[in-house]
């Protein structure tokens, strides 16, 4: 238990977690969809700056990338508002209780690893946010236009806008995978409580019919039998608890006789 109490930053979780690469892994939805939506957008900026170099009208690409680069700044701003809300609401949900059943069954590891998937796309988003407002200023300098390196800056902005939606959306498939499984570990807590305080009052059982049994074989009257009790609770428990021992003791056996 004490070895999972430490700080966890973005490479140690990375290197606890295997190392995820969320960004490359084309297996992934976000990933080959945000790959598709990239390249039909690219090629349909490319057909817009291309129609309007040939008709010397720079000026008007400049003005509407920029729009589009602002847009996309305050949208990406928002969404990065949603993830840390997201993260903090999930963090909040997840009890001490849930999660030390979590770590009883070795699947801490699990846990970290869906909580990691929020501390990925924010910081994600965050870059996305500097690479979009550098790329505001860099488009407005006077400079000569090149078609081919407008081309590969539109399709990288691209990637990293759509893989952002994509990534958050999934993000809404872990709030429900969250929610289910802190109800079934809440459930799995009070059926453990449950058994546990069957065991309980089934010992007390036991033990109080084989005290009765052993009273009544000895002829032990109830004051002699608690005053015995007493000097074993004087004799072998610790000082700090005896008195706490003392008015347990008093208070089951007064409850017994009524």
């Amino acid at each position: 238990m004490n070895e999972l109490i430490r700080s966890y930053d973005y490479k140690t979780l990375r290197k606890t977690l295997g190392n995820t690469n969320y960004l490359l892994d084309i297996r992934k939805f976000e990933v080959y969809f945000s790959l598709i939506c990239s390249l039909i957008v690219t090629g349909i900026i490319i057909v817009f700056a291309t129609t309007n170099l040939n008709d010397n009208q720079v000026k008007d690409i400049v003005t509407t990338t920029q729009n589009i680069l602002l847009n996309s700044t305050f949208g990406l701003l928002g969404m990065l508002g949603f993830i840390i809300s997201g993260l903090a609401i999930i963090s909040g949900t997840i009890g001490n209780k849930v999660t030390h059943q979590i770590i009883q069954q070795n699947k801490f590891q699990s846990l970290l690893s869906i909580l990691f998937s929020f501390f990925y796309i924010g910081r994600f988003v965050g870059i996305t946010i500097i690479l979009f407002v550098a790329s505001y200023f860099i488009v407005g300098i006077s400079l000569q236009f090149n078609i081919y390196l407008y081309g590969i800056m539109s399709f990288l902005l691209s990637y990293c806008l759509f893989f952002s939606i994509f990534f958050s959306v999934s993000l809404l498939g872990t709030c429900l995978n969250i929610f289910v499984l802190n109800f079934l570990y809440s459930q799995e807590e009070q059926t453990i409580n449950r058994q546990k305080d069957v065991e309980s009052l089934f010992n007390d059982i036991r033990i109080d019919a084989i005290t009765a049994i052993l009273n009544r074989k000895f002829n032990v009257g109830e004051e002699e039998f608690i005053q015995s009790l007493i000097e074993r609770i004087e004799t072998d428990c610790p000082r700090e608890y005896q008195e706490s021992l003392k008015n347990k003791l008093k208070e089951y056996y007064s409850r017994e006789d009524k």
